[in-house]
């Protein structure tokens, strides 16, 4: 049965006013998808209206954990920032009102983390065979790849850094602010790409992480064997992250032909098959295996046009005098 509550319930649940069957009925109607967006607008409205209580979340666990060593009663005082709005005991005795000070404080320690990240961001994410561009409000323009997703600051670039985090490929174009706002876009904790105004591509998937540079200047921050380390990119310059950890940079590359999936075209450059075959994987959800592996090795160069899997394929296919057969869910690639 389909959960439904006011838009003033939800503001006195998350004020702490709420009674424990509206906040039963709060609870079930979140956790339901398709309230997702109206969750985040009306969650949104209320931050706006009331400052956001954080709590001291280390706070509450050490307490707890030290009461549970200990197993007395509390003599000293609860951290104020561990419980936001302490209720009257609902139970006779010491030991059932401590459990239920444990439990509340763990209910909602728990809770925070599980929404932490959709409170934080907006994420902006493009299925199979898709891309679009995402508009930020500092002006800048972020062109997404299919299968990837981008996660900006739901309530903006407050801080003094503009931090974005990229799971995918996607092609940046930072505007410089009269502040000098730096732009950060992270790709895992341990590699991040900071720009103050730029055009440039960010390739970051399983299969490794790629930084082409078109305009400007950028630098890579990352770690390797748990040393921070940092590259200066000029334009031109393309930095790949190797099995190590390591950034190596090649000079002198040409970037233009990087992003050029935003206007469905592929360029292949000595391009093997088996990195081909990985992209198709990556942009098309499109599963294909090779019939050996000599074929993996073998190189494609060219410009071409396409719209979906097939269509790359074939063209693949009739250039390199192979065949394709349907397997199920997967397509074989095979030696005519």
């Amino acid at each position: 049965m389909k959960t439904i509550i006011s838009k003033y319930t939800l503001f006195e649940y998350l004020a702490g006013r709420a009674n424990p069957l509206e906040r039963r009925l709060v609870e079930d109607w979140i956790r339901e998808k398709e309230n997702t967006e109206t969750f985040n607008q009306w969650l949104m409205e209320y931050e706006t209206r009331t400052p956001q209580f954080v709590p001291d979340q280390d706070a509450a666990i050490k307490f707890l954990l030290h009461r549970l060593e200990t197993d007395i009663e509390p003599t000293a005082e609860m951290p104020k920032s561990a419980i936001q709005n302490p209720r009257p005991n609902f139970f006779s005795t010491r030991s059932n009102s401590f459990w239920l000070m444990a439990a509340s404080v763990t209910f909602f320690a728990g809770f925070g983390w599980w929404f932490r990240d959709p409170l934080q961001y907006k994420t902006y994410q493009t299925a199979y065979g898709q891309t679009t561009d995402v508009y930020l409000e500092d002006g800048s323009r972020v062109a997404l790849n299919s299968n990837s997703k981008l996660k900006v600051p739901r309530f903006g670039f407050d801080d003094a850094v503009r931090n974005v985090v990229l799971q995918g490929e996607a092609e940046f174009s930072v505007s410089h602010t009269i502040d000098h706002k730096r732009f950060v876009v992270k790709t895992s904790d341990d590699f991040q790409v900071e720009v103050l105004g730029t055009t440039f591509s960010v390739f970051a998937r399983p299969r490794g992480t790629k930084v082409a540079l078109k305009s400007g200047s950028v630098r890579i921050d990352y770690s390797q064997n748990n040393e921070r380390k940092e590259v200066m990119m000029e334009p031109g310059d393309l930095a790949v992250v190797d099995h190590a950890g390591a950034v190596k940079l090649a000079r002198k590359q040409d970037t233009s032909t990087f992003a050029t999936w935003k206007e469905q075209r592929y360029v292949f450059n000595a391009t093997s098959v088996k990195d081909i075959v990985a992209m198709i994987d990556e942009n098309f959800g499109q599963k294909v295996k090779l019939s050996n592996g000599e074929m993996a090795q073998r190189t494609i160069t060219g410009n071409f046009k396409t719209k979906n899997a097939d269509e790359l394929l074939k063209t693949i296919s009739e250039v390199l005098d192979m065949k394709t057969e349907q397997i199920g869910d997967t397509i074989l690639l095979k030696n005519q």
